[in-house]
């Protein structure tokens, strides 16, 4: 089964970078600039193992993608990591919040934990 990440970051160069670490230790990503194109991602990815999600961004917030991705009962068990300069303000029930700036060993860690074969 392929481990897939959907990863939810709006600062281009932290996405792309994310993207490439997750890559090259083995994970396919799906990254979205927000919460809205994050929501339309979804019905195109098979199996989500889990989500990396930022919550300020334009368009749509983390808060606000977090509540409408829970809605989905298909997902409900899929873990939220939050990653944010604010992570003081995850909404209740994120399965862990990360400081942001990220280190990418603890990045791949904790995906490692959760995308586990």
């Amino acid at each position: 089964m392929t481990h897939t990440v959907l990863l939810v970051e709006d600062e281009d160069d932290l996405r792309d970078t994310m993207r490439d670490a997750l890559e090259f230790n083995g994970y396919a990503v799906i990254a979205a600039r927000d919460g809205q194109e994050a929501l339309e991602e979804l019905d195109r990815i098979d199996h989500i193992c889990v989500v990396l999600l930022d919550l300020i961004m334009p368009r749509m917030n983390g808060w606000d993608f977090f509540a409408r991705f829970r809605e989905r009962t298909a997902l409900a068990n899929v873990p939220v990591i939050i990653h944010s300069s604010t992570p003081n303000q995850a909404p209740p029930g994120a399965t862990r919040v990360l400081s942001k700036p990220l280190a990418f060993n603890q990045l791949l860690s904790v995906v490692r934990e959760f995308c586990a074969s």
